[in-house]
């Protein structure tokens, strides 16, 4: 395939606060992707330039249905039943392939022209006029509103927020720019700490869960981002006062022998992109110790409702 390669632009994690000329989109929860299409050949490639063409041939022959030579940026992103986002049904590509969709935002390449100079509303012309339907592949869809109704939208459809553009923005291949911006929706529950990962180095992660409704806790996963040296230095004067022999968690992680159990006394607030289908806590984050919280009022319908 003889096409022009590109690395992805990506948005800096900055809200707007007073500029203008910003359109905002969906910021989709799934695969990057880029899809290289010439005459019909399709090489649909990650943002680390890896071939994705194995891993969903039905979008790749959605794609070869166009003959135009041309190279999209877009999101390969899965659908409940109920049409929600879900980033886990990702990795079931095979079993859920009806679910997966390629959401195209912007053209880098049309017809022998680079349109990376471009602004950003002359690309979406071009869009507009190249991806047509809601199948397989669809174009993503504009946000009407100001900033903040389309943030107040995106949590309320349970999305991981928005991306604004600058209207008169280029396109910068391999480039993190403020001419995008991306604003994520973020959660935060209060857990139990169930019990120190450790190694020779010391403390690497704490399990947390949440009691359910019949008084077991439900093991929600690790969390070490955030953790200072103050709060590992913490934890690990902790173990002589928690350790336990006993696993506290209904389900617990595999015991590699690294595990040091706590009895369910200190809770700590965590912050969160997603509770998947199989609960477990995406991109959890340590906020701080909850002192002043009592571990059985960490439960699930308490948390996540």
């Amino acid at each position: 395939m003889s096409l022009m390669r590109f690395k992805p632009m990506l948005p800096v994690d900055q809200p707007l606060i007073n500029e203008t000329g910003f359109i905002h989109e969906i910021k989709w929860d799934g695969y990057r992707a880029l899809a290289y299409l010439d005459q019909g050949a399709v090489s649909l490639e990650s943002r680390n330039g890896r071939n994705l063409n194995a891993r969903f041939p039905y979008l790749v022959r959605r794609l070869q249905e166009n003959k135009a030579q041309m190279v999209l940026d877009g999101e390969v992103v899965a659908f409940t039943e109920e049409g929600r986002v879900d980033f886990s049904l990702l990795q079931q590509a095979q079993k859920s392939a009806d679910q997966i969709r390629y959401v195209v935002f912007d053209v880098l390449y049309y017809l022998g022209e680079n349109l990376c100079s471009k602004p950003w509303h002359q690309r979406r012309q071009y869009l507009d006029t190249l991806i047509e339907g809601e199948g397989l592949v669809f174009l993503s869809p504009l946000l009407p509103w100001d900033v903040q109704q389309c943030f107040s939208f995106a949590a309320e459809h349970q999305l991981e927020g928005i991306v604004s553009k600058q209207m008169d923005s280029p396109y910068f291949p391999g480039t993190r720019s403020p001419l995008w911006r991306k604003q994520k929706i973020k959660r935060d529950l209060d857990c139990i700490v169930a019990g120190l990962k450790v190694d020779c180095k010391g403390v690497r992660s704490m399990a947390v869960g949440l009691y359910q409704s019949n008084e077991k806790c439900l093991y929600l996963g690790n969390v070490g981002s955030g953790l200072g040296q103050v709060e590992l230095d913490f934890l690990r004067k902790s173990v002589r006062l928690l350790a336990s022999d006993h696993c506290p968690l209904l389900n617990p992680p595999k015991d590699d022998g690294s595990w040091i159990w706590f009895r369910p006394f200190l809770v700590a607030e965590v912050e969160y992109s997603e509770l998947t289908p199989q609960k477990r806590l995406r991109h959890p984050v340590f906020l701080r110790f909850r002192l002043d919280k009592k571990p059985e009022d960490c439960n699930m319908d308490g948390e996540l409702s």
